[in-house]
């Protein structure tokens, strides 16, 4: 990996910084920088910087596995998401912004607080207990403690069949989604984790971690809202909307972001009654350069469900897998867009659907990515 790409991984911070940045800025607080920045600098970073191609060398491969600067780089992010929130909640409490200000704080910690479901993604992934206690306490800064259960245990297990929620359908609209995905999320890492206890004999539903990690997210807002109306005596439904707003946007991002890398895609039911194994035609991927960085390598997806506890710094990228035309942030706003996304994608889900079902193809595929 190149000195410039390692070194680029600190644009992660942008979001943070913008959010800041704005609001000390001389002049009249401008709360809504980190919004532009995302969703029109960073797509045309994408045209303008390009896409990457390359991949770790093998030789560089367990070098870049022990290099501590990326592991640092995930794990400050979930310190920054708690600073953050109650920092906002402090300049909710102290300062007079106008409604068009506190939207705009609102809307930019939602979008950086989307970007801390990815971090939580990324070691939730990890084997280290650490790692995993790091991913779940960024999950319920965003009311999404589930995810840890369901994203590793449900959606990895059957993504690109009826069986997963987070897998978007041919002809499924973005808002249609979102309900399947959120309710659908959240019932099957109930019954993941009910399957779970019972094998541990433990019939009663206190032992759910998903109860518990609700009460957690419940406890945090309640000790946050309650502690800044009664020093600062700010309106108290103010920072309850705060922490709400911020929530519900990071976990609409999320699973935009869901409906975007696995929209249409497939799993060939076999004869046996199983669907084939997962391999990397099996989610949608980008290469795009700035976005990757800006995302922790979240687009090389085909990657990542071929070999799921892959660190980001090592994913690459296929030119056989499934291929994205824009990066996420542009993607995004294509998936508001259901007229628009259906003219583009449904075309491209074609060429994957000829490519899928070709033997050959898979089976080079396959060996690519070995």
């Amino acid at each position: 990996m190149s000195k410039i790409k390692q070194l680029g991984f600190i644009s992660s911070y942008s979001i943070p910084l913008l959010i800041l940045l704005g609001y000390y800025l001389p002049q009249s607080p401008i709360t809504i920088l980190a919004a532009p920045f995302t969703y029109i600098l960073v797509p045309l970073f994408d045209i303008i910087v390009g896409k990457d191609i390359n991949n770790v060398l093998k030789e560089d491969f367990d070098e870049l596995l022990k290099e501590k600067y990326f592991d640092i780089l995930v794990y400050s992010h979930v310190y920054i998401q708690y600073f953050l929130i109650l920092w906002t909640c402090y300049v909710l409490s102290v300062d007079s912004l106008s409604t068009f200000q506190i939207v705009g704080l609102f809307v930019c910690q939602g979008i950086y607080s989307g970007t801390i479901i990815n971090v939580a993604h990324e070691l939730g992934h990890r084997n280290s207990k650490m790692a995993q206690f790091y991913s779940k306490m960024a999950l319920i800064s965003v009311c999404y403690y589930h995810f840890f259960v369901e994203h590793n245990r449900g959606h990895h297990v059957h993504v690109a069949t009826p069986k997963d929620p987070a897998t978007s359908k041919w002809n499924q609209n973005l808002y249609a989604f979102w309900i399947q995905t959120i309710f659908g999320g959240l019932k099957s890492a109930w019954n993941i984790e009910k399957v779970q206890n019972l094998k541990k004999g433990k019939t009663s539903w206190y032992y759910n971690q998903v109860l518990w990690g609700g009460m957690a997210a419940l406890i945090l807002f309640s000790v946050i809202t309650f502690s800044y109306s009664s020093f600062f005596n700010v309106n108290i439904s103010l920072i309850t909307a705060f922490l709400i707003v911020q929530s519900v946007f990071a976990i609409l991002l999320l699973e935009t972001v869901n409906y975007v890398e696995h929209y249409g895609i497939e799993r060939r039911l076999l004869s046996t009654g199983k669907y084939e194994k997962i391999n990397p035609l099996h989610s949608w991927n980008a290469n795009h350069f700035y976005s990757n960085l800006l995302l922790f390598n979240l687009q090389r997806h085909s990657d990542h469900h071929a070999y799921a506890s892959r660190p980001y710094q090592v994913l690459r990228h296929f030119d056989e897998s499934p291929q994205l035309p824009f990066g996420y942030p542009l993607m995004i706003i294509m998936a508001l867009f259901p007229p628009l996304w259906f003219k583009i994608m449904n075309k491209k889900l074609e060429v994957w659907k000829f490519k899928a079902f070709d033997a050959e193809h898979i089976r080079l595929v396959i060996n690519q990515f070995a």
